[in-house]
């Protein structure tokens, strides 16, 4: 089960992730992994019909996301795994399933969220899962395209080992 890639993009699939990232790292697939969209055929179809011909797609629940990747049903896959939130990422790892990175792509403004950096805006509660995921030692890195810098978001939000 190799995750290519474990991205945060509350736009999940679109440009930046299927033709940027897509094309850096040549996946086999990507699993979109959203509770909502999962029980939603209408906007499934729409993030499927977002994906090249030459990556296969699937748009899973959490559980069912955490049970594909655990038990090896994308076997050989080179994997993008897009999630919406943090949070999400917490409740895979509370599933078992194992990643040391996440690269946060884009957390866009909404009215309660306070600017990180240009393309990352959190509220309390994002922060929160946020050093959840620190606390478990998995490396939080800001990127939206493979040719930006990365930047610590764990620096950016002054997270220590004491928290």
């Amino acid at each position: 089960m190799p995750l290519n890639l474990v991205r945060i993009d509350d736009r999940l699939i679109h440009g930046q992730v299927v033709l940027g990232w897509g094309s850096y790292l040549q996946p086999d697939r990507i699993i979109l992994c959203s509770d909502d969209v999962a029980s939603c055929d209408w906007e499934k179809e729409i993030y499927l019909g977002a994906v090249t011909e030459d990556i296969e797609a699937s748009v899973l629940s959490v559980k069912d996301s955490a049970e594909s990747l655990l038990e090896n049903r994308f076997e050989r896959a080179k994997i993008i795994l897009l999630v919406e939130t943090p949070r999400t990422l917490v409740e895979l790892l509370d599933y078992g399933v194992k990643f040391d990175t996440v690269n946060v792509g884009g957390m866009h403004y909404r009215e309660g969220k306070r600017r990180v950096i240009p393309y990352i805006y959190l509220s309390d509660q994002d922060e929160g899962w946020f050093r959840e995921l620190y606390l478990r030692h998995i490396k939080l890195e800001c990127q939206d395209v493979p040719t930006c810098k990365k930047q610590n978001l764990a620096e950016l939000l002054h997270f220590s080992e004491s928290d």
